[in-house]
């Protein structure tokens, strides 16, 4: 059995149980989050032809942001909007040669697709903070911090995926759009009204994010712009 192989197993199984623990032992979350996490960044060790340790450094960050989640959410509030706000960052430092190859212009940017998208992300995004507001206290700085990274985040793995070839693009932008998910439901699910189903759908949501974010920065040397012009 090859390495990449074994390491695509070991992710199924870890994700199985990390359904398995967010229906009927939350209490063991904590150590199913570690071996998806561990099992994605096993598969980029193994299948990426040359290691940037940007991406392991990012995954450690999130790790640790789940892991935080998990044991006390309001309590470590400000340290998981700190983290995360880091880890978004370094991923938009590594999404930088796709910038360079797709470059950066002014009329692609100020698309009606992309407008539209980020303006309705933005509304949904200020929504739910407007409506966690009273939870959060003097931590609404740190929370702001992170809505801003995160939407320019989103942003940039939409640019890229509208201006560039769909084949290798569309992993960035389904692990954009379940980041996007995943951020909403966990702070609704905290912070405002709880909901089990909520734990389910952000967990094998956050699978996805992981593995379609780190398979992009697998093939990210792949990627093409295309020349469509959108009007």
């Amino acid at each position: 059995m090859n390495k990449s192989k074994l390491a695509y197993q070991l992710l199924y199984a870890s994700s199985f149980i990390l359904l398995l623990t967010s229906i009927f032992k939350l209490d063991w979350l904590v150590y199913s989050k570690i071996m998806v996490v561990c099992s994605v960044s096993l598969i980029y060790i193994i299948d990426v032809k040359k290691i940037n340790y940007l991406v392991l450094v990012a995954m450690l960050l999130i790790l640790i942001v789940e892991i935080l989640s998990v044991i006390d959410f309001k309590l470590h509030f400000r340290m998981i909007n700190i983290l995360a706000s880091v880890y978004y960052c370094l991923n938009m430092i590594l999404l930088w040669k796709s910038l360079q190859k797709i470059q950066i212009q002014v009329k692609k940017i100020f698309t009606i697709q992309l407008l539209i998208t980020m303006s309705l992300i933005i509304y949904v995004v200020y929504s739910v903070q407007d409506m966690i507001s009273l939870n959060i206290n003097e931590d609404g700085l740190y929370l702001n911090v992170f809505i801003v990274l995160f939407i320019l985040f989103i942003g940039i793995c939409y640019y890229i995926y509208l201006n560039s070839k769909t084949v290798v693009s569309s992993s960035l932008m389904i692990a954009a759009s379940c980041f996007l998910i995943v951020n909403i439901m966990t702070v609704l699910n905290k912070l405002y009204v709880y909901l089990d189903i909520f734990v389910v759908i952000s967990n094998v949501l956050q699978v996805f994010g992981h593995y379609f974010l780190i398979k992009f920065f697998i093939e990210q040397k792949d990627l093409k712009p295309n020349n469509v012009e959108f009007f």
